[in-house]
Formats: C-alpha cells, sequence, structure tokens
C-alpha cells in the first residue's frame, strides 16, 4: 500500500491465546500473528469502506459504511448480513452493548 493507511481495528483472534490479529484498515483486513506473518491467505474485503468498525461477541466484526452496516465473520472473513440504512452518519466509535 502507498500512501496514508486508515487504520480502523486491531482484533485478537478467538481461541488463539492472543498469538493471532485480524488487523483492519482502509476496506480490508488481513490474518497475522503477532511477529507480523500472514496466518492466512484470506483476506477480509468490505463491500463499501467503512468509517468504523468493531468486533462483536458472536465472533463478527460490524463494518459501518455510508450506505449499509455489514457483519462478516472474524474467521473467515464472509459475509454474513447486511443492513442497509439511508442516512450516512460519521461515528467516532462503534462498538456493542449489551449484546445488542
Amino acid at each position: 500500500i502507498q500512501g496514508t493507511i486508515r487504520p480502523h481495528a486491531i482484533i485478537i483472534l478467538p481461541n488463539t491465546s492472543g498469538m493471532e490479529l485480524l488487523l483492519t484498515y482502509e476496506d480490508e483486513g488481513v490474518y497475522i500473528d503477532i511477529y507480523g506473518h500472514f496466518t492466512k491467505e484470506t483476506v477480509l474485503q468490505w463491500g463499501e469502506m467503512p468509517a468504523s468498525v468493531a468486533y462483536l461477541q458472536s465472533n463478527q466484526v460490524m463494518g459501518w459504511g455510508e450506505k449499509a452496516i455489514e457483519l462478516r465473520s472474524v474467521e473467515t472473513g464472509n459475509l454474513e448480513g447486511v443492513f442497509m440504512h439511508k442516512k450516512a452518519q460519521k461515528l467516532k466509535f462503534l462498538c456493542e452493548r449489551n449484546d445488542k
């Protein structure tokens, strides 16, 4: 990647004893270990550039974009749900509260 990178979140992958991470930035995410080595060939690819990204207790990652909220599997990066919305809003923080 050339130029400035806009990071979103560093997610510690479950069942890895804190040794593997999902790094989300721009419109994608990569799986690495704590030494910076890739652990998966898979790249998480968002449908649109998210303004905010959050990890959910359900082992999903949620990305808030201009037109939709995407839910993806933390383990595989596969799309598991999309919620369309009309009002674009820039959030400073995106998080889960009381399992919602």
